[in-house]
C-alpha cells in the first residue's frame, strides 16, 4: 500500500467525518453549556484540555470534553448509578425522546480506557496549574514556612460496585476487606486535591506509598516538600531517606509502638506562635539514625497531643498549626463521600475507578474555582460556613481549638458549602447571569435558605 493512496483514504475519512451531523450528546452538551451556569463551571476544563496533547480523533463517538463533562455533571449531582445519569440525560435531551442520548456501554467502556485516563490525569494537572495561579495561598501567613509546598497524605475506601465480586486474603484472594483503598495527595495552600493513587488489594499504606512513588509525574518526587500524615505512615526509615534524598520532611502523630532511646529538651521560644506548646524535645527513635522532634500541644480542652517531626526548623506552634490543617483533607472527604458519588465504584476495573476518582478531583477544582470567581468579586468568603465552625469552636466540639494567632488564618473554609451544591445542581442548565448568582449564589453563601 502506497503512502499516497493512505493519504488519500485519511482524507476521505476525515471529509466524511467532517460532514456528519453531531451525535446527540454532543448537541445535548452543547445546549447545556451554551451560556449556561455549568458552561461557566467547565470553562477551565477546555483551556486545560487544550494544553493536553492527543488526537481527537480516537473519540468519535465521545470526544474528551463530554466525558470529562459528564462525569463532573455525575459527581455535582450525585449520581449513584449510570443508568440513574442516562435517564437524566434523556430528561434533559430536546432530540427524539425514542432514542436515548448516551448508552450506557459507551459511559463504561470510555471509563475503563486506559488512553482516556493518561487524558484525565494530564488534564488534572493541567486545572491544578490553572489553581495556582488564581485561589488564595491559605499558607502565605505562616511565619518560618516561606514558599514551601504542603501537602496532607491520607488514605480512604470506597465500596465495590455491584458487578465486583471481592475476594479478601481470609478467602483465598487479595482484595482489600475495606474496599478500593484510594491514597489522596492534598495541597494544603491550595485547599485542593492535588493527586490520587488507586489500589484494590489488600496492601499496608507505606507500600502504596512506595508503589506511587515509582509513577511518573508523583508529587511525592517535589523536592523541599513539607508532609502532613496521619501516623498510619509513621516510618522513620521511608522518610529519613526522602529526607536526605529531596530535602522533605514530614509532621505526624506519634504512635505508642515507637522506641524513644534518648530525648533532650530545646528551649522554647518566647512567641505567640507557641502559644499551647508544653515542651519542644530533640528525640533520637530506635528506628531512625537521624535526629527527630517530639512537641506536646495541649488544647483549651485539656487534651495533649503529640506530634512526631524530622523537621528541625519550623517553631512547635507551626507545627502544630499544620497538623490542624491536615483535616482539611478530611473534609474534602465528606464532600466526596455524602456529596459527589464517590462513596461507590462506578466501575470494576482498576482504570475506571482511578478514572472516576480523578473525575471527583477535577469536580472539586472546577466548584472551587467558579466560587472563587464569584466570591472574589462580591469581596466575600463562604461566610455561613465559617460561622458554623465558629459555633462548633464555642462549643469545644472540634479537636483543636484555633489558637489566637491562627484566628486571621481561616478565613478560606475546607469544606464546599453544601449550599452552594444545592445551587449548582438544581441551576447548572440555567442560563449564565450576574443576577441569577447575585439572588441565587450569593445569598446561600451567607445564610442557610
Amino acid at each position: 500500500m502506497s503512502a499516497g493512496w493512505f493519504r488519500n483514504l485519511l482524507y476521505i475519512c476525515n471529509t466524511l467525518k467532517a460532514k456528519m451531523p453531531e451525535s446527540r450528546i454532543e448537541n445535548l452538551m452543547r445546549t447545556l453549556t451554551k451560556d449556561t451556569v455549568l458552561g461557566d463551571l467547565l470553562e477551565p476544563l477546555q483551556k486545560a484540555l487544550d494544553r493536553v496533547r492527543y488526537h481527537s480523533g480516537r473519540f468519535a463517538s465521545l470526544s474528551m470534553i463530554d466525558f470529562i463533562g459528564i462525569g463532573v455533571l455525575r459527581h455535582l449531582q450525585g449520581m449513584k448509578t449510570l443508568r440513574e445519569q442516562i435517564q437524566a440525560l434523556l430528561h434533559l435531551s430536546t432530540d427524539d425522546m425514542q432514542t436515548l442520548p448516551l448508552a450506557r456501554s459507551t459511559l463504561s467502556d470510555a471509563l475503563s480506557s486506559p488512553l482516556r485516563l493518561t487524558i484525565v490525569t494530564q488534564t488534572q494537572r493541567e486545572l491544578v496549574r490553572q489553581a495556582r495561579e488564581i485561589l488564595p495561598d491559605r499558607l502565605a501567613e505562616i511565619p518560618g514556612l516561606g514558599s514551601r509546598a504542603v501537602y496532607a497524605l491520607d488514605g480512604t475506601y470506597q465500596k465495590e460496585s455491584a458487578h465486583y465480586k471481592k475476594c479478601t486474603p481470609s478467602q483465598g484472594g487479595k482484595d482489600n476487606p475495606k474496599g478500593h483503598a484510594l491514597l489522596s495527595f492534598y495541597d494544603i495552600r491550595l485547599g485542593c486535591a492535588h493527586d490520587v493513587h488507586v489500589d484494590t488489594s489488600s496492601r499496608h499504606e507505606i507500600a502504596m506509598l512506595r508503589d506511587y512513588a515509582e509513577q511518573p509525574g508523583a508529587v511525592t518526587g517535589e523536592k523541599g516538600a513539607l508532609w502532613v500524615a496521619d501516623r498510619a505512615f509513621v516510618d522513620a526509615r521511608y522518610w529519613d531517606q526522602q529526607k536526605r534524598k529531596l530535602k522533605v520532611t514530614v509532621i505526624t502523630r506519634m504512635k505508642s509502638n515507637l522506641v524513644i532511646e534518648s530525648a533532650k529538651e530545646r528551649k522554647l521560644a518566647d512567641s505567640p506562635f507557641n502559644q499551647g506548646v508544653i515542651c519542644d524535645e530533640e528525640v533520637l527513635l530506635q528506628s531512625s539514625s537521624s535526629v527527630w522532634r517530639r512537641v506536646h500541644y495541649k488544647t483549651e480542652q485539656g487534651t495533649v497531643l503529640i506530634f512526631l517531626t524530622n523537621e528541625m526548623q519550623l517553631e512547635p506552634g507551626v507545627i502544630a498549626f499544620l497538623y490542624l490543617r491536615r483535616w482539611d483533607e478530611e473534609k474534602c472527604f465528606d464532600t466526596w463521600k455524602n456529596d459527589f458519588s464517590q462513596g461507590k465504584a462506578w466501575g470494576r476495573s482498576r482504570v475506571a475507578i482511578e478514572s472516576q476518582t480523578r473525575l471527583a478531583i477535577i469536580t472539586h477544582l472546577l466548584v472551587t474555582l467558579l466560587l472563587t470567581r464569584r466570591m472574589g468579586g462580591w469581596g466575600i468568603s463562604d461566610e455561613k460556613s465559617l460561622k458554623k465552625r465558629a459555633q462548633r469552636i464555642e462549643k469545644k466540639q472540634a479537636e483543636f481549638v484555633p489558637m489566637i494567632w491562627f484566628s486571621d488564618l481561616y478565613r478560606h473554609t475546607a469544606k464546599v458549602s453544601r449550599q452552594a451544591l444545592r445551587f449548582l445542581r438544581s441551576c447548572f442548565h440555567r442560563k449564565s447571569s450576574d443576577t441569577l448568582y447575585e439572588c441565587h449564589l450569593k445569598p446561600m453563601l451567607l445564610r442557610y435558605i
